[in-house]
C-alpha cells in the first residue's frame, strides 16, 4: 500500500516510463523458481527496480499515446477488495450481492447510452472480448448453411480486434467487407446499401454491421442514426463499437456526437478508457435481452446446483467465461464515491484540452492538423515549411519525432496512418492532464523537430 500511494502521488513528477531489449530482461529477471521463499520487502524492491522500472506510466498526464487509461484511485481499491475477497460472480448462488451490483452498474450504463432496460449485458475483461462477444450473439441465429454466405461490413477505421473476432468465430476473409470512409472518416449509409445490394445480387447475405462510435485513430463516430435506419430496412445486425467513446454521452456535446447510439443492437464500452478504471474491464450490451443467454447458457450435470429463479442472473450464462471476478466492484465503488459529475466534468475537459492542443497546432507554422478534434482524439504531423521532402521522408521524419519525444522520458505520443500518411496523435482521457502539459508536449515536439531537420535547413 505504501508503494501504491507513493506511485500515486508522486505520478506527475515521474518519467514516462522506459523500455528495454529481451536481452536486458532477461540479465535483470532470469532465475530458476526458488525452493525457499525471501522475505518480502526484498522482493518487493526487486520488483520496483527490476520491473516497475521498465513499465510505461500510461495513467502519467504527458501519456496521450493510443488510448490510455487514467485510473482513479476508488478503482484501484476496488480491484483491491475484489482480489482480496477473490467472490466468484460467475453464478447467483455463489454471490448474489455481486450479482445485484453488476445489474446496477449495467442498468446505469443503460441509462447513460438511452438503452432499454429490457436489455442485458455483462462486464467483460476488455473491448475485444466484448466485440467478439457481440459477433457470436448476431451469428447465433444464423443456420450453419448461412454463416458461410454471411458478410460483415465494416469502416476502414474500425478496430483490428473486430477482425480478429472474426477470424475467431470462422469468416473467411471473404466475409469481411470494409466501406470506404468519407472525408471525415466516417462509414456513409449509402455507400453501406450499395455494397449490400451489389453482395445481395451476387448470392451473398448480408448480415452485421461493425459501426464506430469513437474510433481510436480519429475518435470518429459514424453517423449511428442513419446507420440504424438502414440497417432496420436491410435486415442487418448493427453493432456500435463505443469502447472508448461512449463515456462522451454524459455530456450534451457528447450525447449529440453519439445520437442514435441507442438504436444499435449491440454496444461495446471499455470503461477502463475514459471512465477512471483500472484493467481490466469491458462491456457488452444487447438490446434483446433474451440473446445473451440463448447464445451461451450451458448447464452440465455438475452445475445442476446453480440454476437461477427467474429474477435471477447467473451472468456466467451470458458470455464466454465460467469463472469471472467481482469486476463491477471498482465501478460501483468509483460511482458511489466520486458521483456521475465527477465523470461528465472528465469528459468535457478532455475535449476542451484537445481543444486547446489543436489551437497550439493550428497556430503553429510546424505542424498540420490531419483529422480536426473528433471527441477527444486530434490527428496531426510536423511538417516544417519552406522545406521539400521526397516520397515517404515526411512519414519517416514524424515516426522518427515519436521515438525522440519518448527519449525525453517526458512525454509520450503514438502514430497511425490517415489514408497512407503517418499521423501523430493526441487522445485526451486522463483526469491528471493540465493545459500546462500540453503546451510542455507541443513545445518538445516543435524543440525535437528542429533538431531533427538542422541538417536539411529546416
Amino acid at each position: 500500500m505504501a508503494w501504491l500511494l507513493r506511485h500515486d502521488a508522486t505520478l506527475s513528477e515521474q518519467g514516462i516510463g522506459s523500455s528495454a531489449s529481451r536481452e536486458q530482461m532477461e540479465a535483470l529477471l532470469r532465475e530458476p523458481p526458488p525452493e525457499a521463499g525471501r522475505d518480502f520487502a526484498e522482493v518487493l524492491a526487486e520488483f520496483d527496480a527490476k520491473v516497475a522500472a521498465y513499465c510505461f506510466r500510461i495513467n502519467h498526464p504527458r501519456y496521450l499515446a493510443f488510448v490510455p487509461s487514467s485510473l482513479t484511485f476508488l478503482s484501484v481499491l476496488g480491484d483491491l477488495l475484489c482480489a482480496g475477497s477473490n467472490f466468484f460472480a460467475g453464478v447467483w448462488l455463489a454471490a448474489a450481492g455481486a450479482a445485484q451490483v453488476e445489474l446496477l452498474v449495467l442498468d446505469w450504463f443503460k441509462e447513460f447510452l438511452g438503452y432499454p432496460l429490457e436489455a442485458s449485458g455483462l462486464l467483460t475483461g476488455g473491448g475485444s472480448e466484448a466485440n467478439l462477444t457481440a459477433l457470436l450473439v448476431a451469428r447465433e441465429r444464423l443456420s450453419f448453411a448461412e454463416r458461410g454466405r454471411a458478410v460483415l461490413y465494416l469502416t476502414e477505421q474500425r478496430h483490428w480486434s473486430i477482425d480478429r473476432a472474426a477470424k475467431v468465430i470462422g469468416l473467411h476473409p471473404d466475409q469481411l467487407r470494409p466501406v470506404a470512409a468519407d472525408d471525415r472518416f466516417r462509414l456513409p449509409p449509402a455507400a453501406l446499401r450499395r455494397a449490400v445490394a451489389e453482395d445481395r445480387a451476387a448470392g451473398l447475405l448480408p448480415w452485421a454491421v461493425m459501426a464506430n462510435a469513437g474510433a481510436t485513430n480519429t475518435g470518429t463516430v459514424d453517423p449511428l442514426a442513419a446507420l440504424a435506419e438502414a440497417c432496420r430496412a436491410e435486415g442487418l445486425w448493427l453493432h456500435a463499437d463505443a469502447a472508448y467513446g461512449w463515456a462522451a454521452v454524459l455530456t450534451a456535446e457528447g450525447r449529440a456526437a453519439l445520437d442514435g447510439i441507442g438504436l444499435a443492437d449491440s454496444i461495446t464500452l471499455d470503461p477502463h478508457k475514459w471512465f477512471g478504471q483500472a484493467f481490466e474491464v469491458g462491456c457488452v450490451l444487447v438490446r434483446d435481452g433474451r440473446r445473451l443467454a440463448e447464445t451461451f447458457a450451458m448447464r452440465p450435470d455438475y452445475m445442476q446446483d446453480v440454476e437461477p429463479a427467474e429474477d435471477e442472473v447467473n451472468f456466467a450464462d451470458r458470455g464466454i467465461a465460467l469463472t469471472r471476478r467481482f469486476r463491477a466492484l471498482k465501478l460501483w465503488l468509483s460511482v458511489k464515491v466520486l458521483g456521475v459529475g465527477w465523470f461528465r466534468g472528465l469528459v468535457e475537459r478532455s475535449c476542451r484540452l484537445a481543444d486547446f492542443a489543436q489551437a497550439l497546432l493550428e497556430q503553429s507554422p510546424v505542424f498540420e492538423v490531419m483529422s480536426p478534434r473528433q471527441l477527444s482524439i486530434v490527428c496531426f504531423r510536423y511538417r516544417p515549411p519552406r522545406l521539400a521532402f521526397r516520397d515517404g521522408e515526411l512519414d519517416r521524419l514524424n515516426l522518427a519525432l515519436v521515438e525522440a519525444l519518448r527519449e525525453t522520458n517526458r512525454a509520450f505520443i503514438s502514430s497511425t496512418r490517415l489514408r497512407g500518411r503517418v499521423a501523430l496523435r493526441f487522445c485526451f482521457v486522463n483526469w491528471r492532464t493540465t493545459a500546462a502539459d500540453v503546451e510542455e508536449v507541443v513545445g518538445l515536439l516543435t524543440e525535437l523537430g528542429k533538431v531533427l531537420t538542422l541538417g536539411r535547413g529546416g
